[in-house]
């Protein structure tokens, strides 16, 4: 039996959709889908494996951070980590936003990336004083994805397509909108294609998730805050999942804390008597129970830890470590 499998890394700038092409590509909901742009804090891997008479195919996307120039050290840990993505790929998507045409940070992403084609001990660089350098030894093909062409004329399409042919760095330049499925199957078809040969596969055949449990419990709740609370208050919030027990009445425990970096921003989270923060505690366990197909307790606590977003240490601990 034939056996393909390929690390396919997804990267952008914020809110391209990203996180939609994995949940469609992968047929499940796996990452956080917000309007709000920088949901995505860490890369979320999201697995696709596909079989028939004669082969096994498996296809490991990896939904990384918006690229973005950062500002604290959140932002610097987000950015390094869809760098670090990249290190892995077989293939790599580049997404751009049709609906609001080419901009000056997809233009930015895709020079870094042509120097990923054409040099195999190539500096990435986001600009003096980033201090985010990654090199990267690898060589993987690189597909544009022109995405939410659902919100775009077919005349204005074309000159897009057209200007990214220029670049000379796209094996393949596909339109897609993944929220309708439009241009969906042509992507998986083609990727297939460029996918290299294997030995075996690298996760089980009904695995979807490649990370514990408690990352996605974690994007859950940042799912709904980030939906459920508005102003600038989702970018202030991190949450860390501290206790996951399954109790003996079948019941899964979990306890969440949100931590804010200011009292008035909790005073907002909690709402009045407690309203705010039980609507999102509702929704996020209703969602947990639904994947995990048993009843869930989710006990939601809200700290305030100032300046959060500046604690190295804090931030590595929260988002990326296993």
């Amino acid at each position: 039996m034939r056996i393909k499998t390929g690390y396919i890394a997804c990267v952008g700038r914020p809110n391209v959709g990203k996180s939609t092409l994995i949940n469609r590509l992968v047929g499940t909901k796996i990452s956080a889908v917000s309007p709000k742009p920088q949901t995505t804090r860490r890369s979320i891997v999201g697995i696709k494996t596909i079989t028939d008479e004669d082969r096994i195919i498996q296809l490991i996307f990896i939904d990384t951070p918006g690229i973005h120039r950062p500002k604290n050290e959140i932002s610097s840990e987000m950015v390094k980590n869809a760098i670090e993505a990249l290190k892995s790929a077989n293939l790599v998507y580049h997404l751009i936003d049709a609906s609001e045409g080419i901009k000056g940070e997809d233009i930015d992403i895709a020079e870094n990336l042509k120097l990923i084609k054409m040099d195999e001990n190539t500096v990435l660089g986001l600009g003096s004083g980033t201090g985010i350098d990654m090199r990267i030894k690898t060589h993987p093909h690189i597909f544009c994805l022109l995405t939410k062409i659902d919100l775009v004329k077919k005349e204005e399409l074309l000159p897009m397509m057209d200007e990214v042919g220029k670049w000379s760095i796209y094996s393949e330049i596909i339109p897609i909108s993944a929220l309708r499925g439009y241009g969906i199957d042509d992507l998986l078809k083609t990727t297939i294609r460029y996918i290299p040969d294997a030995e075996e596969i690298l996760y089980p055949q009904e695995m979807v998730f490649g990370h514990p449990i408690r990352i996605l419990i974690q994007e859950i709740i940042m799912e709904k805050i980030y939906n459920n609370v508005h102003m600038e208050i989702p970018y202030s919030t991190a949450v860390e999942i501290e206790e996951i027990t399954e109790r003996e009445n079948g019941m899964l425990y979990i306890k969440a804390t949100i931590y804010v970096e200011k009292k008035n921003q909790k005073k907002i989270l909690v709402g009045k008597d407690g309203q705010k923060i039980k609507q999102i505690g509702t929704l996020a366990r209703e969602e947990i129970e639904f994947l995990m197909n048993k009843r869930v307790y989710l006990d939601l606590w809200v700290k305030v830890k100032e300046n959060w977003r500046k604690n190295l240490q804090f931030v590595k601990r929260i988002y990326f470590s296993e």
